[in-house]
């Protein structure tokens, strides 16, 4: 019992050091309960503001100054492979179903920004045909449009939407016997210019 009464004598006994803010001449914890239209507290709270400010711009600015390596940005996958990111691009595929009747596939508007319910539109009205957002085996959305339209929807696409999203030639491919084929290639031009001048 006297250890406990020493301890009570040493710490009633020792002055507690307590530190004022400079802006309101009040210990930090009592800043919060000033009145609100005190000069004061006006002037504390813009601190708080632009310490707030310059916290928040902090981060993100050495974010930016920040680059990443190459092997950061690509994803690590199991067994040392890498998988680099995938470049946004155009698919065109055509189906047959009773062997009469055709549907255009379009795979990836969606990534260059285009809004599929917009286009799906578009594409009904053009081709004067039904056209529908569907999604595929890999839950991805894609537009269905009854009939066999793979170059008139290949250059819609590019008249429409180019300019405005950056969808350039280089992005549009169509699926031609389960292989990737890109539908604007420099060997069309070449006939192109052989028609043109036969």
């Amino acid at each position: 019992m006297a250890s406990s009464s020493d301890r009570a004598d040493q710490a009633a006994g020792v002055p507690l050091k307590v530190t004022y803010d400079p802006i309101t001449g009040v210990p930090p914890e009592f800043n919060e309960y000033l009145p609100k239209d005190c000069e004061e507290h006006k002037k504390w709270k813009a601190a708080q503001a632009a310490q707030a400010a310059a916290a928040e711009e902090a981060p993100t600015a050495e974010l930016q100054n920040l680059k990443l390596p190459a092997e950061q940005i690509e994803k690590k996958l199991p067994g040392g492979k890498v998988k680099k990111k995938s470049r946004p691009e155009v698919v065109l595929e055509r189906n047959t179903r009773n062997k009469k009747k055709c549907v255009t596939t379009v795979l990836g508007l969606d990534t260059f920004g285009v809004k599929l319910q917009d286009a799906s539109k578009l594409f009904g009205k053009k081709f004067a045909s039904g056209a529908a957002i569907t999604k595929n085996p890999m839950e991805k959305d894609q537009i269905d449009v009854q009939g066999d339209f793979l170059d008139q929807a290949a250059e819609l696409i590019l008249k429409t939407y180019g300019k405005a999203n950056s969808i350039g030639k280089g992005n549009i491919f169509v699926l031609e016997s389960k292989k990737k084929v890109p539908y604007f290639g420099d060997d069309d031009d070449d006939d192109e210019d052989d028609i043109i001048m036969t």
